[in-house]
């Protein structure tokens, strides 16, 4: 049921079904790679997102393609203080900025901890599709071994689906729990896409015969899902000894699937009692390095699980027959001569005995202390205000907002992501930070401003790195942060694609690259434009003027809808002097009579 050769890829799995565009993307993760969401958009542009390896695209030009096109319709909610700090220099998160926001659980120590997509597409002459992806990894480039399910349906004119409830019921209560005011359009496409999932005929993906869905966390509701059992598996790389005993006892847990370490853990905590019979870990040749688990995820001993007893959590139950989705269905044959089964990538646990208390305690309880005080500073809605200082596009930037009370141990430092860290500035407590002094311009509540930035460098994102020593253990955890980000040009994307573009090669790229369309072939596309070059053969006949103007017209002609978005690009550019040099030079000749036909056709 879960061979090891049936696998896809996240951005597949974003891609929208053929005839389809994307109108809006929702998606939420405990923790974020912003490189990693960065890459999205991808999924929704170009029919061949990644090379053979499964790695995105890197290209500059079609990232920004992709991201020009679908950034202001993709949404990620993640946990505040989870965001990885990105590498410095990255101009093409400005557009992300708007993108990312950060929430908080209602729950004293919960965490927002789903790992959902809903995805809304639409086609002119056919219904709406919904697809809902419940996934057991974050948005990050981890290369765990993961599970996704993927439900899909046509949205109904009427008709109502019961089960769909707490997808609904998510997407509703998103804005509640982020950490500031939401956009009034986010909400509204929040509403709408919340009353039509409603009327979605999900199709329960096979083996299964049904599907039912599960939220915890939200209105107060944390009730445990799992019904008594005879027979039971469960696979999870991190572990609560008396959870694990809990199971065994009331759901007959049998096999048990986890890293090494976790079933240590649980052995040195609670006793080799507490595991059931059977357990496995992943065989050294899965592939799965230990370092991939990602970190922050771990629940410490106690009562019942916090990932149904205080955390957000989505959870979707597929019901099935045993004979087809059962534990000796899931597992596979024990030898399996082919060595496709989940079963293959597995060896038997057999636990050691238990290792004394180690020094790594001491230092596990600062790494906690970190954890919370990062979710503690992220927690506050910051603001980022820029002024321009000289003639040179040189900037200042203060970041502003009432921070929590800060404990005496704790040193903290904040930079720019666009900045390297030895940019960061220390803050030493509420409103008071190692800087140049306040400027009566600076808001009340300023934190600290960084001085003379490049116009680039101008971002809503910064990083916070927490140090905590305790006697031998020092520990040193860094996240990034959102901001809204105030003062800057209103044609500051303008300015950013002017930067970002360089040359006009770059921008002849760009130009095919939105006249090839929704699920082209990008890839190939690329790899024949470095290989041919411009004036080549490539794949639309070379690069002269007389090709650019046969794929305005074929697409004037099949899709006058990505004419529009050639105007926009070149509009952009028009919007300064240094974009219209950017331009391809007889440009307007071609373009103006294209342009013209395609308002007609609009009339």
């Amino acid at each position: 049921m879960l061979g090891t050769r049936e696998r896809t890829l996240l951005l597949d799995n974003l891609r929208p079904p053929p005839g389809y565009r994307l109108r809006r993307a929702v998606g939420t993760s405990f923790t974020l790679d912003l490189m990693a969401l960065l890459t999205a958009p991808l999924a929704f542009t170009f029919f061949d997102a990644h090379d053979e390896n499964g790695a995105p695209l890197a290209d500059p030009v079609a990232l920004l393609e992709a991201l020009r096109r679908h950034a202001e319709n993709v949404t990620l909610f993640c946990q505040a203080g989870a965001i990885s700090v990105p590498s410095p220099d990255q101009t093409l998160l400005a557009y992300l900025e708007r993108s990312v926001i950060e929430v908080k659980p209602e729950a004293e120590g919960g965490i927002f901890h789903p790992k959902v997509w809903v995805l809304d597409f639409e086609s002119e002459k056919r219904p709406a599709i919904y697809r809902v992806l419940c996934l057991s990894r974050n948005l990050t480039f981890a290369r765990s071994w993961d599970t996704c399910v993927s439900l899909e349906g046509e949205l109904k004119e009427e008709g109502d689906y019961p089960r769909n409830e707490p997808f609904a019921d998510l997407l509703l209560q998103l804005p509640r729990l982020a950490i500031r005011e939401t956009r009034p359009e986010l909400r509204e496409d929040l509403k709408r896409m919340a009353d039509e999932i409603r009327r979605v005929d999900f199709k329960t993906p096979r083996p299964f015969a049904d599907f039912k869905v599960h939220s915890f966390g939200l209105n107060g509701s944390h009730l445990w899902p799992f019904p008594k059992a005879g027979r039971s598996l469960v696979i999870s790389p991190f572990l609560s000894g008396s959870t694990v005993r809990g199971l065994v006892r009331e759901h007959g847990l049998e096999v048990l699937i986890s890293r090494p370490e976790a079933l240590a853990d649980v052995v040195r905590r609670v006793g080799r009692d507490a595991l059931p019979r059977t357990c496995y870990v992943l065989s050294p040749g899965a592939g799965l390095d230990a370092r991939d688990a990602e970190e922050g995820e771990e629940q410490a001993d106690g009562p019942p699980r916090a990932a149904f007893h205080g955390n957000v959590e989505v959870l979707v139950e597929l019901v099935g027959r045993s004979k087809d989705c059962g534990i000796d269905a899931l597992l596979g044959l024990e030898e399996d001569p082919k060595l496709e089964t989940l079963r293959s990538l597995l060896h038997e646990y057999h636990p050691e005995p238990p290792p004394e208390c180690t020094e790594t305690e001491p230092c596990k309880e600062l790494e906690r202390e970190a954890d919370q005080l990062a979710r503690l500073l992220a927690a506050v809605p910051y603001t980022a205000t820029a002024q321009h200082v000289d003639s040179e596009q040189l900037w200042d930037i203060t970041l502003s907002g009432e921070l929590p009370e800060l404990p005496d141990g704790p040193k903290v430092k904040v930079w720019p992501a666009t900045l390297p860290s030895m940019a960061a500035l220390r803050i030493d407590g509420i409103g008071e930070a190692l800087h140049e002094p306040v400027d009566p311009a600076e808001p009340t509540d300023a934190i600290v401003t960084f001085k003379r930035m490049s116009f680039e460098a101008l971002t809503g994102f910064f990083a916070f790195e927490v140090s905590l020593q305790k006697e031998q253990c020092e520990v040193r955890h860094r996240f990034a942060v959102t901001a809204e980000l105030v003062g800057v040009p209103e044609n500051r994307k303008e300015r950013l694609l002017r930067s970002l573009l360089q040359d006009r090669r770059r921008v002849l790229q760009l130009l095919f690259l939105i006249l090839m369309g929704e699920g082209a072939d990008a890839l190939t596309f690329l790899q024949a434009e470095r290989r041919d070059g411009m004036t080549a053969q490539g794949p639309f006949g070379g690069w002269g003027q007389g090709t650019l103007l046969e794929a305005l017209l074929r697409t004037l002609s099949r899709n006058p809808r990505q004419i529009d978005d050639v105007a926009r690009l070149i509009s952009d550019l028009e919007r300064t002097p240094e974009g219209k040099e950017l331009l391809p030079k007889g440009l307007s000749e071609i373009w103006e009579p294209v342009w013209a036909a395609r308002e007609a056709l609009r009339s």
